[in-house]
């Protein structure tokens, strides 16, 4: 074979070679990649938070606003939140009572004002964490504080007043939902129900509260990054 056909033999293998090499390229580059599973919606609840809340409680006709503070402490394992919670609350809860009495040759008018100047408790919390909303319940102890004045006057003029003021305890059951918001925020709608017995400061053994509020948990993102 002369040497012009060996040459021509050699560029015809060359362009061949280059040829396979560039279909081979473009194989590689047409393959589809792998679709990238997306992240869970999950957020982590664990951490020590605090916040405040306003609502309304009532009892056996008495009702009123409230409004107070929160702290507490979550550990999550899995979806399972386990926590514990102490809140206190001022409330604007009144009641008053006036009598007449009309004797010989004397009126005596008496009459009485009772509030329930604070409530608070404090409780483990059991919930269940799902795509950014945490469900929980909560049974716990609770203290409630009232005072009470009482007036006398016979025939327009003062006779004396009596006040008292005692706290209370008793146990609370709650329910409520917790939602994740941006930058470590929470917002929540909860409510308690709180028995005190026999020493209840209101007519009734229970007192019922459904509150809002807002909390920060403290330490790194809730959400993964």
């Amino acid at each position: 074979m002369s040497t012009c056909n060996l040459l021509k033999l050699g560029v015809a293998s060359a362009l061949l070679v280059s040829i396979s090499a560039v279909f081979a390229a473009d194989e590689v580059r047409a393959q589809p990649y792998g679709v990238v599973p997306p992240v869970p919606y999950f957020y982590n609840w664990s951490g020590l938070y605090a916040g405040g809340h306003i609502g309304a409680g009532f009892s056996d006709g008495s009702s009123g606003f409230l409004g107070g503070g929160q702290v507490g402490f979550n550990y999550q394992v899995n979806q399972w939140v386990f926590g514990v919670e102490g809140d206190f609350a001022g409330t604007s809860i009144k009641n008053s009572v006036n009598a007449t009495v009309v004797g010989p040759g004397a009126v005596l008018t008496s009459g009485a004002n009772a509030s329930l100047d604070w409530v608070s408790t404090f409780a483990p919390r059991v919930g269940w964490a799902s795509d950014g909303w945490l469900v929980y319940g909560k049974v716990g102890g609770a203290w409630a504080h009232a005072s009470a004045t009482a007036n006398f006057a016979m025939n327009g003029f003062g006779a004396g007043s009596i006040s008292v003021d005692q706290t209370v305890s008793g146990w609370v059951l709650g329910i409520g939902t917790e939602y994740a918001l941006p930058y470590n925020w929470t917002a929540k709608v909860e409510y308690n129900m709180m028995d005190f017995g026999s020493s209840s400061p209101f007519s009734t053994d229970t007192f019922h509260v459904i509150k809002a509020g807002i909390n920060y948990r403290f330490g790194g993102p809730g959400w993964p990054y």
